[in-house]
Order: C-alpha cells, then structure tokens, then sequence
C-alpha cells in the first residue's frame, strides 16, 4: 500500500507543478494576463491600441508587420516542428482560443504583450516594455508593489514629465567610463532589475506625448538609464551615483527622489486645528485706525465663517483625533468599512480620486479660495471620469476630462495615474483648470477644501484604504447637513466607534435605549426588520410634518449609525441594506415621538415592532385630543 500512495502521492504533485508552469515561470501572470485581456471592452481595447501607436512612434516598429506576422505565429503553433517552445506553445493556444472573436490588430497587440509577459526574465526591461507598454494601466505587472520609495518618487516624476523637460533628456551624453563600468558590474550581478523595467513602461507611456522619432527614442533610453542607476544605487558609492544621474540631472534632479526630511505630521495637524479653533471662537480684532475712523455699528461685528462649514466643531475634533488613532484602531476602521461595503453595495471611491483631490488642495495653495474651489471641482469630475472610464463613451470622457484633457494626455491614464498627474501641474497649469470652471458653490466647496488641507500631511502617508476611509469621514461629516442620515452613516460607521459624531447627552433616554437595542440585533431580529413594508400616505405625511427639529435628526443619525455598525456583521447583502434603513427609520420615528399620537406612533412603528417592541423603550405617550 506504501509504495502505490507514494506513487500516487507522486502523480498528483507532479501533475501539480505541471499546471503551475504550463507557461513557465511566469504562469500565474500570463494565466491572469489572458483572463484579463478577455475581459476589456471596447472602448478600453481603443485605449490599448492607442498607446501602442503611440510607442511605435518612437520605437518606429510599424504595426502592420506585426499584424501580417500574427498568421505565421498561429501556424507555427500549430505545426510540431519544434519552431515554438512548449509553454510559448501553450500560452498562444490559450490566448488565441480567448480572443478568438478578436480583430487581427487586437490579438497581434496582445500577443506581442504575453510573449513578452512569458520570457519577461530573458528580456532586456526597454524589450520587455516596448511589447507591453499598450496594457500597462489596464493590466499591471506584477514587481512594482514592492519598489522601494525613492524609485516609486522617480517614476511619479516621470509620469509629471512635461515637454521641455523631455527635450532636456533627449540630448546626447556620454558616461565615465569608470562609473559605466562599476554600473556594468552590480547589474551584471542581478537577474533584473525592476527599477529599470517600470522605468521602461512608464517612460514609453509618458514620452511620446510629447516627443517622437529619434528624439523620443533618446529621452525613452535615458529615463531607462535613471531606473537602472536607482535600481543599483544601494551597491554603488555615492559620488559613481551622482556622475551617473548627471543625463537626468536637468530634467529630474537627483536630490527630488532622495527621502525627504520627515515632517512632523502631528504638530503641523495640531497647528491647523488650533489655528482653524482661534478663528472660530476668537476672530481677529479691529484695528485701532478702524475704530477712530469707522462710525460706530449698533450690530455686533460679523464673526468671519466657519473654516469647515456648519460643522466646524465636529470637523477640527476629527481631524484633530485621527491623527492619534492606533495600528489597532486603523484595523478596525477598516474592517468596519468592509462590513458596512457588504450591505450598502456600493464601490468604494478609488483612491487614485482621493489621491487626485489632495494633490489638488496642495498644487493650489498659491491661488485664492475661490479659484482652489473651482480646481477642486474640475479635478473631482475628471477624476470621476478617469475611474470610470471604461464605462464611457469617447465624447462622454472628453466632456468630463475638462481642461485636463488639453493639458495631458488621458486615453491610456489610470485613476492612480491622473493623481501623479495631478500632483505635478503648475501653477500656470492649475490656473488654467480653474478657469475652465465657470462658477461653484464657494461656501460648499472651501469647507472641503480647508479639510483636506489639514489632514493632507497625513493622510499622504496612509495607505490607501486608510486615506480613503478617512477622506469619506471628514467628507460626510463637512457635508453631514446634506446627506441624509442613512447616507451619513454608512461614509462615517468606520469611524463611530473610535471618534463619536454624536454627543449622548443630546438624546433623550427613549432614543438612546433604541440606540443601544439597535446595537444589540440578533440576526432574527435583523431578519424581522429586512421584512418589506409600506406605509399609508396620512401617516407618512403626519411624520413628515414631525420631522421639524434637529432632534429628529439627531436621532436618525444615531439610530443609522449604530445600525450600519451593527447589522453587517449579523446579515449582508440587500438583506442588510433593508435591515439598516428599517431601523434608521425607527430612530426618525422615536426621535419625534413627542409631536405625534400614540395612534400615529403605534403606526409608524409597526415595522420596527416585532424586533424591537415599543414598550421596551418606555416611549408610549398619551394621544393627544
């Protein structure tokens, strides 16, 4: 029995490893390359052969060719005379069978891609980009997420690249020889370099916006030396890195992708808070020439406005605690904000859009509020467009792209990719967005605005769950008096528990027993309230007339947020979505439960009732005559 489990034991884990390098050692990448590439719609394959002819620009390889040659691959696949490797063999078939409904342009791009993707170790990075560059913002290659920071601040300056700074690295040059040769020596010693590759794509996807031909050729090559020079550098003597970063010198200074000087995030955060609450509660006083030459007011002196809107108190007080918060705490949050994720059903904002907003409130701070307010929007709506791109047709992301759209190129540019975009607009350049937004709602943006100048420090250091999170929060709680409750809610559940948005002491005791009974729901109980129900018209109109004070409100805030708190860790879904809005609207009922008759209570409550009884909560009124 021994020998036969052996050997099966044997057969099995062969036939294992056999699946796992079907393509070679690269397999879990192309199988996820032909998966993708399967997948993109058409408006995204535009964008894919776009960028392609944009590379061959400055490649000068023409695509006909490569279309023409496609029928001789597919027959050589075929044959068995050996001219094709196995796993090249192999990945073809597959990709071939998946793209099989293909134009011929479409397949030969993605082919030159996955056999690039398939000998990704035996190619030199520029070979390697040049085939895969076209795919790069829909399908990323695996290896970038672990380059170390320095490199990923020069890659973002690459993507920054403006012409004139292209024109500057696409001058001749020459190396030392010495320090050509101590380079020669450590890349020799590496497989390859990631660095160097990412530098590749990224050069090619960027460059031939604004150079072609030879020229572009030369600004391509140079860039891909800075990757291999950063790539090397930990094996290399300081001085050989500055005589080898001298081609790159004019256009991305040496010291600009060093690590810069920690900045005290917390004193700067806590600086602004204070400064946001002297504004609040003690505005400047008038000078004495104003007072001799001022006639006397009857009215007091108008306080200057809130720094964050309406909510001033509550906003400083976030940005003030979340600064402080644990690597506990920040798990929470973040768990929290996958629970509440699975009942509302909506997708989080990506956070290459929140990364767009904060580098827009740093980029703006030479301009005047009124003109950040129109950057802001003009970056929040092409964003937007950025993201959802795929979803668009070409008119419909041009109207959205604004004066970006003039600026950069947009076609193959990701959501992570605008925001680094973003970040290195000029000020001439932030005018120019600014201007293209006709007007905005001032008193609605800045508070935004001011906000995210606050926490911008920190938030740059976040992850980008983190960031988001966050930026969610203070958004919801600047805006709080324009989303509804249940809206609220679910932007801020991730936070209620570590920084409260509402004060105790402001609900009565029926409320907070409802409060306290809705953080306590079995999944019975939450299964009682998924039920659907439906109110008379009288009753829903006496409600309404009701719900006229801020305690109402208060209350369905309270009772939303223990809600989208509680219900998703007990039932999911449009199950839990139902759930949350039934007792969201428990808190409406009970928190204006003293301008209604016990008949009208009764009611209204009908739907909350069989989980939550009335009497529990010792809410029962006299009807009133």
């Amino acid at each position: 029995m021994a020998p036969a489990t052996h050997g099966l034991l044997g057969r099995i884990l062969r036939a294992n490893d056999d699946a796992s390098r079907r393509y070679g050692e690269n397999t879990a990448e192309v199988d996820a390359f032909i998966h993708a590439a399967s997948q993109l719609s058409p408006w995204q394959w535009r964008q894919v052969l776009t960028a392609r002819r944009l590379v061959s620009t400055v490649t000068k390889e023409d695509a006909a060719p490569a279309t023409a040659a496609l029928q001789q691959v597919q027959a050589a696949i075929r044959s068995t005379d050996g001219k094709v490797s196995e796993t090249m063999s192999r990945a073809g078939e597959a990709l071939f069978e998946a793209l099989d409904k293909r134009s011929d342009e479409k397949v030969a791009t993605a082919w030159q891609a996955l056999s690039a993707l398939v000998m990704r170790e035996q190619l030199s990075p520029l070979k390697f980009a040049v085939h895969y560059a076209p795919f790069i913002s829909l399908i990323p290659v695996s290896g970038f997420d672990g380059l170390d920071p320095d490199t990923m601040r020069f890659l973002g300056a690459v993507e920054g690249l403006t012409k004139e700074r292209c024109e500057l690295l696409a001058r001749r040059w020459r190396l030392d020889a010495e320090a050509s040769r101590g380079l020669l020596k450590v890349v020799a010693r590496s497989r390859y370099l990631k660095a160097e590759e990412a530098a590749a794509l990224l050069a090619l996807r960027t460059v031939p916006t604004y150079l072609q031909g030879d020229a572009g050729w030369a600004a391509v090559k140079t860039l891909v030396h800075g990757g291999r020079v950063l790539g090397a550098r930990t094996d290399m003597p300081k001085e050989q890195v500055a005589v080898l970063w001298a081609p790159l010198e004019a256009a991305i200074p040496l010291a600009s992708v060093e690590e810069p000087v920690a900045k005290p995030v917390r004193a700067r955060v806590r600086a602004a808070v204070a400064r946001a609450a002297t504004a609040i509660t003690k505005p400047p006083p008038s000078t004495p020439v104003a007072k001799a030459t001022a006639p006397p007011k009857r009215a007091a002196a108008t306080k200057p406005p809130a720094p964050y809107g309406p909510n001033s108190s509550e906003v400083a007080q976030f940005i003030k605690s979340v600064v402080e918060l644990t690597p506990i705490q920040w798990l929470r949050v973040i768990d929290r904000r996958n629970l509440v994720a699975s009942v509302t059903r909506q997708d989080a904002e990506p956070a290459g859009v929140v990364r767009s907003l904060l580098a827009t409130i740093k980029g703006t701070k030479s301009l005047d509020t009124f003109s950040r307010c129109r950057a802001f929007a003009a970056v929040e709506r092409a964003s937007g467009t950025v993201a959802a791109k795929g979803q668009l047709t070409y008119e419909e992301s041009m109207k959205g792209y604004g004066a970006f759209g003039e600026i950069v190129q947009l076609d193959y540019v990701d959501a992570d990719g605008f925001a680094k975009l973003v970040a290195a607009l000029s000020t001439s350049d932030w005018v120019k967005v600014a201007d293209s937004i006709p007007a905005v709602n001032q008193d609605v943006v800045a508070p935004l605005v001011n906000a995210g100048g606050a926490l911008h420090d920190f938030l740059e250091g976040r992850t980008d769950e983190e960031a988001v999170a966050a930026w969610q929060a203070v958004s919801a709680l600047v805006r709080r008096q324009h989303l509804s409750p249940i809206k609220f809610a679910a932007s801020y559940a991730p936070f209620a528990s570590a920084i409260p948005a509402t004060n105790p002491r402001t609900l009565g005791a029926p409320v907070l027993r409802y409060v306290s009974a809705v953080g306590r729901l079995s999944a019975n109980q939450c299964a009682l309230l998924a039920r659907p129900w439906q109110m008379a018209d009288d009753v829903s109109s006496a409600l309404s007339k009701a719900v006229t004070d801020a305690g109402a409100r208060t209350a369905e805030e309270a009772a939303a947020l223990a809600a989208v708190v509680t219900v998703p860790m007990r039932v999911s879904g449009s199950e839990g979505w139902a759930a949350a809005k039934t007792a969201a609207f428990g808190g409406r009922v009970i928190g204006s439960r003293s301008r209604l008759s016990l008949e009208q209570l009764e009611v209204l409550w009908k739907p909350i009732q069989p989980a939550i009884p009335l009497a529990s909560l010792g809410a029962i009124t006299k009807s009133r005559r």
